[in-house]
């Protein structure tokens, strides 16, 4: 995600971008 938005993997990051990886989940 990129600034609180689901990004896709070619978006672009700019200085100042707040950056957050989901790990994949699995679940039942």
């Amino acid at each position: 995600a990129v600034n609180h938005e689901y990004a896709k993997p070619d978006t672009p990051v700019r200085d100042g971008d707040e950056v957050a990886f989901f790990p994949p989940v699995t679940g039942g």
